[in-house]
């Protein structure tokens, strides 16, 4: 496992390029997932990854300061997010994630059926959530962030991100229950 500290160090004080891929290499695929989960525009997700990145290193001296080196990057890609959200005036909608992916997992064709169609409806019930509970779901959930780190990135204090994700889980519970019951058939 990369000691992440030492490698921001060295990225940091160092200028090392090479720890600066690294760096990049090991957040690059998270930070990608997590901007697309705030906007559906997947080429669009992936300039606003790079830019942070490319921020980052150009901000490297100013850098040296930063204890979670994860949270800056969470940070500074919603805050991208939200800055591209407000030029376009749309808000963001957070997909929980492609169901073709979900397909490939399962080599039962009527298992496949029955992922596919939960997805959409958690994916639908995700997208019905009040932003706030999106995102604390999502990062909480999806990404596995502390409560502490999720405050951080939002700006909340962590009994308000206990207390979104609570009315968000007890949201989708009602939510993904109703839409998966059966309809009801009449007996001869």
């Amino acid at each position: 496992m990369t000691d992440l500290a030492a490698l921001f160090k060295k990225m940091t004080s160092e200028n090392d390029q090479h720890a600066f891929r690294e760096f990049y290499d090991h957040f690059f695929v998270t930070l990608f997932r997590f901007t697309c989960s705030l906007i559906k525009n997947r080429e669009i997700a992936e300039e606003i990854t790079h830019d942070v990145f490319v921020q980052c290193w150009q901000k490297r001296h100013e850098l040296g300061n930063i204890r979670n080196p994860e949270v800056y990057l969470f940070v500074s890609a919603r805050n991208r997010v939200v800055d591209h959200s407000r030029r376009l005036s749309a808000a963001p909608s957070l997909p929980l994630g492609d169901k073709e992916e979900m397909m490939q997992l399962s080599p039962d064709p009527e298992q496949l059926l029955i992922t596919a169609e939960m997805m959409g409806k958690m994916e639908e019930a995700i997208g019905e959530l009040p932003p706030k509970c999106r995102e604390v779901f999502v990062l909480v959930k999806q990404y596995g962030l502390r409560y502490k780190e999720v405050a951080a990135i939002l700006n909340l204090s962590v009994k308000t991100v206990e207390n979104q994700l609570a009315i968000a889980i007890r949201k989708l519970t009602m939510a993904v229950s109703f839409r998966l019951e059966m309809p009801l058939t009449k007996k001869a």
